[in-house]
């Protein structure tokens, strides 16, 4: 594979770090393997272009996208050397490392040595940059990653969410069981229990009291890909997190289960949700910044007494997101990269104490009665505690529990 462009790219901003004319731009480490780079978003009140953007600004020119006398875009500046910096083989983000929530945030990037490019990683990139093909000659971002990016830059204020995001919930849906999966493999879970909902993100990238911080709601990472065994698919795994910075915000009412993706990833959800059909849910994509009911209470009461009735199979209270790969259906879901689900925990226990009445062993002809009123008795209290709204009236629809497993 021909990487002269990242070879360019390596050897010239090495120079810059070595010129230290760059306002935070510098080694991170003694060895030099390593290297701090700014990066204040432009919307901060006290970004200044000519400092802030400025290493932006002399890769844009050493590219021959600018020239002094034409018109200043610091956004696109900055989306180029990002696109640059992630396509190259020769870098790698250590977000681990990255400081994105102090008053003059930078990210660190590691070299790749040239040796650990050689075993086989290099055949992965297409997967390891989502949206688009690497091009390792130019490195510049495909038309459709830079008008994402260059978005991403400009908008230094996330516009308010609909009335449906941010209304009142009641407590009792507020809770919610999130498990991520590496290749099929369970790696963590975590239980969100604050009322707003959660942010799902690599790691913390807004500072305290801005919106969607730490102050407002839940904050929820992803594991590290370091805990993955294959050298391979931990490397790719790496890379596509790279893409999730921003991350994904979850909230849990008692309408449903709701989300918005800020990352710059694809990112595709199966579940039991409002543009569901009846009986086989297809899978969607979720658009840039738009609120997507993915788990609908409605409907999952109105499947769940249908199961009750022996009429389908029982509904699923778990949604399924799959980030930077495509979800052709859940069958597909074990082989992918970083696959995250995320379960209603009141809906769930709801389904438990259905099945409990269904299936009670103590439950023979001669005490059959007194099992279902017992039974009944639970299921009452769930409904009382859950049901604080009129179930909308909608056709029921339903997917069978297909849980990853280890």
């Amino acid at each position: 594979m021909s990487s002269s462009g990242g070879r360019r790219l390596k050897q010239w901003l090495i120079e810059q770090i070595q010129s230290a004319q760059y306002s935070g731009l510098q080694w991170e480490d003694e060895s030099r393997t390593m290297f701090r780079i700014p990066w204040k978003h432009a919307g901060k009140q006290d970004y200044n272009q000519e400092v802030d953007a400025s290493i932006f600004k002399a890769w844009a020119v050493f590219k021959g996208k600018f020239k002094e006398g034409d018109k200043a875009e610091p956004a696109t500046w900055k989306t180029r050397l990002r696109c640059a910096l992630n396509k190259s083989p020769d870098f790698e983000e250590a977000t681990e490392r990255s400081q994105l929530d102090i008053s003059e945030p930078y990210k660190v990037y590691r070299i790749v040595p040239e040796e650990e490019q050689k075993h086989g990683k290099s055949s992965l990139m297409a997967v390891a940059a989502p949206t688009g093909s690497a091009d390792f000659t130019d490195m510049d971002c495909s038309p459709a990653e830079m008008e994402e990016l260059i978005k991403e830059e400009e908008g230094c204020a996330i516009q308010a969410s609909p009335e449906y995001w941010s209304q009142g919930s009641v407590n009792a849906f507020s809770q919610i069981l999130i498990n991520f999966f590496y290749g099929g493999k369970l790696m963590h879970n975590t239980l969100v229990t604050h009322p707003e909902g959660c942010r799902i993100s690599p790691q913390q990238h807004l500072g305290r009291g801005a919106l969607y911080s730490s102050d407002s709601m839940q904050s929820v990472h992803f594991p590290s890909a370091e805990l993955i065994e294959y050298d391979r698919q931990r490397y790719v795994t790496r890379k596509l997190l790279g893409h999730l910075e921003r991350g994904v915000l979850v909230r849990a009412n008692q309408e449903g289960i709701f989300i918005k993706r800020l990352c710059q990833s694809r990112v595709f959800w199966t579940g039991l949700g409002e543009v569901s059909s009846q009986y086989n849910p297809m899978p969607g994509k979720l658009e840039r910044d738009a609120v997507v009911k993915i788990f609908d209470t409605g409907r999952f009461f109105q499947a769940l007494q249908l199961y009750q009735e022996g009429q389908i199979p029982a509904p699923d209270p778990t949604v399924t997101l799959c980030f930077g790969e495509e979800l052709s259906d859940l069958n597909s879901a074990k082989g992918k990269l970083i696959i995250v689900q995320i379960t209603s925990v009141n809906c769930q226990h709801l389904l438990d104490t259905m099945n409990m009445r269904r299936s009670q062993p103590y439950c023979n002809n001669a005490n059959l009665e007194m099992c279902d009123d017992v039974a009944t008795d639970q299921m009452a209290r769930i409904y009382q505690d859950l049901c604080s709204y009129s179930v909308p009236q909608r056709p029921a629809c339903y997917r069978e529990n297909m849980p990853i497993t280890a």
